[in-house]
Protein backbone atom coordinates (compact mmCIF):
# COMPACT_ATOMS: atom_id res chain seq x y z
CA UNK A 1 0.00 0.00 0.00
CA UNK A 2 1.36 3.39 -0.94
CA UNK A 3 2.15 5.68 1.90
CA UNK A 4 0.45 9.05 2.00
CA UNK A 5 2.41 12.14 1.23
CA UNK A 6 3.65 13.57 4.50
CA UNK A 7 4.70 17.17 4.42
CA UNK A 8 6.59 18.68 7.26
CA UNK A 9 7.71 22.16 6.64
CA UNK A 10 11.07 22.28 8.36
CA UNK A 11 11.39 26.00 8.59
CA UNK A 12 9.67 29.11 7.42
CA UNK A 13 12.90 31.03 7.36
CA UNK A 14 15.14 30.25 4.41
CA UNK A 15 18.84 30.86 4.40
CA UNK A 16 18.97 33.99 2.27
CA UNK A 17 21.34 36.74 1.23
CA UNK A 18 20.68 39.84 -0.84
CA UNK A 19 21.10 37.96 -4.12
CA UNK A 20 19.70 34.51 -3.37
CA UNK A 21 17.13 32.33 -1.70
CA UNK A 22 18.29 28.91 -0.67
CA UNK A 23 15.79 26.10 -0.35
CA UNK A 24 15.70 22.33 -0.04
CA UNK A 25 13.56 19.23 -0.26
CA UNK A 26 14.45 15.91 1.30
CA UNK A 27 12.42 13.14 -0.31
CA UNK A 28 12.56 9.71 1.28
CA UNK A 29 11.04 8.07 -1.77
CA UNK A 30 7.75 6.19 -2.11
CA UNK A 31 6.16 9.57 -2.80
CA UNK A 32 6.89 10.69 0.76
CA UNK A 33 8.48 14.07 1.26
CA UNK A 34 9.33 14.78 4.82
CA UNK A 35 11.25 18.02 4.74
CA UNK A 36 10.86 21.11 2.66
CA UNK A 37 11.95 24.67 3.26
CA UNK A 38 9.93 26.66 0.80
CA UNK A 39 6.40 26.98 -0.57
CA UNK A 40 4.11 24.04 -1.24
CA UNK A 41 3.70 25.15 -4.87
CA UNK A 42 7.46 25.16 -5.44
CA UNK A 43 7.76 21.77 -3.78
CA UNK A 44 5.07 20.28 -6.02
CA UNK A 45 6.78 21.65 -9.13
CA UNK A 46 10.08 20.01 -8.12
CA UNK A 47 8.35 16.74 -7.27
CA UNK A 48 6.87 16.60 -10.77
CA UNK A 49 10.39 16.75 -12.21
CA UNK A 50 12.28 14.57 -9.70
CA UNK A 51 11.09 11.36 -8.06
CA UNK A 52 12.41 8.77 -5.62
CA UNK A 53 14.90 9.34 -2.83
CA UNK A 54 16.78 12.58 -3.24
CA UNK A 55 17.80 15.88 -1.78
CA UNK A 56 16.97 18.82 -4.02
CA UNK A 57 18.58 22.15 -3.22
CA UNK A 58 18.51 25.62 -4.56
CA UNK A 59 21.78 27.28 -3.61
CA UNK A 60 22.01 30.79 -4.95
CA UNK A 61 20.50 30.63 -8.40
CA UNK A 62 21.62 27.06 -9.05
CA UNK A 63 19.53 23.92 -8.45
CA UNK A 64 21.13 20.61 -7.51
CA UNK A 65 19.94 17.09 -6.84
CA UNK A 66 21.73 14.63 -4.57
CA UNK A 67 20.90 10.94 -4.95
CA UNK A 68 23.86 9.57 -3.01
CA UNK A 69 22.32 7.23 -0.44
CA UNK A 70 24.99 7.83 2.20
CA UNK A 71 24.43 11.59 2.00
CA UNK A 72 20.66 11.17 2.20
CA UNK A 73 20.95 8.93 5.27
CA UNK A 74 23.28 11.40 6.99
CA UNK A 75 20.88 14.25 6.31
CA UNK A 76 17.95 12.21 7.63
CA UNK A 77 19.84 11.71 10.90
CA UNK A 78 20.21 15.48 11.27
CA UNK A 79 16.41 15.76 11.50
CA UNK A 80 15.83 12.66 13.67
CA UNK A 81 15.73 14.69 16.94
CA UNK A 82 13.02 16.92 15.44
CA UNK A 83 11.03 13.88 14.35
CA UNK A 84 11.39 12.37 17.83
CA UNK A 85 9.34 15.25 19.26
CA UNK A 86 6.28 14.41 17.14
CA UNK A 87 4.62 11.89 19.52
CA UNK A 88 4.89 14.28 22.47
CA UNK A 89 3.62 17.19 20.37
CA UNK A 90 0.67 15.10 19.19
CA UNK A 91 -0.15 14.08 22.78
CA UNK A 92 -0.05 17.68 23.97
CA UNK A 93 -2.26 18.71 21.05
CA UNK A 94 -4.81 15.99 21.87
CA UNK A 95 -4.83 16.98 25.54
CA UNK A 96 -5.31 20.64 24.66
CA UNK A 97 -8.20 19.86 22.29
CA UNK A 98 -9.91 17.68 24.91
CA UNK A 99 -9.58 20.31 27.65
CA UNK A 100 -10.59 23.11 25.29
CA UNK A 101 -13.67 21.21 24.13
CA UNK A 102 -14.82 20.61 27.71
CA UNK A 103 -14.10 24.22 28.72
CA UNK A 104 -16.05 25.50 25.70
CA UNK A 105 -18.97 23.22 26.53
CA UNK A 106 -19.14 24.63 30.05
CA UNK A 107 -18.57 28.22 28.92
CA UNK A 108 -21.47 27.98 26.47
CA UNK A 109 -23.95 27.25 29.28
CA UNK A 110 -26.16 30.11 30.40
CA UNK A 111 -25.60 29.36 34.06
CA UNK A 112 -23.16 27.10 35.87
CA UNK A 113 -23.47 25.29 39.15
CA UNK A 114 -20.76 25.76 41.76
CA UNK A 115 -19.26 22.40 40.75
CA UNK A 116 -19.23 23.42 37.07
CA UNK A 117 -17.61 26.78 37.89
CA UNK A 118 -14.88 24.96 39.83
CA UNK A 119 -14.42 22.51 36.97
CA UNK A 120 -14.16 25.36 34.45
CA UNK A 121 -11.47 27.07 36.56
CA UNK A 122 -9.58 23.75 36.78
CA UNK A 123 -9.84 23.28 33.03
CA UNK A 124 -8.54 26.79 32.35
CA UNK A 125 -5.65 26.25 34.77
CA UNK A 126 -4.76 22.97 33.07
CA UNK A 127 -5.04 24.63 29.65
CA UNK A 128 -2.48 27.25 30.74
CA UNK A 129 -0.09 24.48 31.82
CA UNK A 130 -0.62 22.56 28.57
CA UNK A 131 -0.09 25.75 26.55
CA UNK A 132 3.20 26.31 28.37
CA UNK A 133 4.28 22.74 27.55
CA UNK A 134 3.27 23.29 23.93
CA UNK A 135 5.31 26.52 23.73
CA UNK A 136 8.32 24.78 25.28
CA UNK A 137 8.06 21.96 22.73
CA UNK A 138 7.70 24.46 19.88
CA UNK A 139 10.81 26.31 21.07
CA UNK A 140 12.73 23.05 21.34
CA UNK A 141 11.60 22.05 17.85
CA UNK A 142 12.72 25.38 16.40
CA UNK A 143 16.13 25.04 18.07
CA UNK A 144 16.54 21.47 16.81
CA UNK A 145 15.48 22.51 13.29
CA UNK A 146 18.03 25.34 13.25
CA UNK A 147 20.74 22.91 14.33
CA UNK A 148 19.65 20.32 11.74
CA UNK A 149 19.60 22.93 8.99
CA UNK A 150 23.08 24.17 9.88
CA UNK A 151 24.32 20.59 9.50
CA UNK A 152 22.26 20.15 6.33
CA UNK A 153 23.76 23.20 4.61
CA UNK A 154 27.29 22.14 5.56
CA UNK A 155 26.56 18.70 4.07
CA UNK A 156 25.09 20.24 0.94
CA UNK A 157 28.07 22.55 0.45
CA UNK A 158 30.38 19.53 0.81
CA UNK A 159 28.30 17.60 -1.72
CA UNK A 160 28.45 20.50 -4.17
CA UNK A 161 32.22 20.79 -3.73
CA UNK A 162 32.69 17.02 -4.12
CA UNK A 163 30.44 16.80 -7.18
CA UNK A 164 27.94 14.54 -5.40
CA UNK A 165 25.33 17.25 -5.91
CA UNK A 166 24.50 17.36 -9.60
CA UNK A 167 23.06 20.46 -11.26
CA UNK A 168 19.45 19.80 -12.24
CA UNK A 169 20.26 21.12 -15.71
CA UNK A 170 22.19 17.86 -16.20
CA UNK A 171 18.94 15.94 -15.56
CA UNK A 172 17.27 17.47 -18.61
CA UNK A 173 19.83 16.06 -21.05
Amino acid sequence: MKRLVLLAVAAVTLMASDARRDAYIISTGDNVTYRAAFSLEQMQAVRKRITGRYIWVQRGRQEYVIRDEATIRRVETFFAPVDALAPEQEAVGREERTLDHEADRLSDKDSLSAVEKTRLRELRDRLRVVSQRERALDNKEEELEREAERSLWAEIDSAIDAGTAKPTSALRR
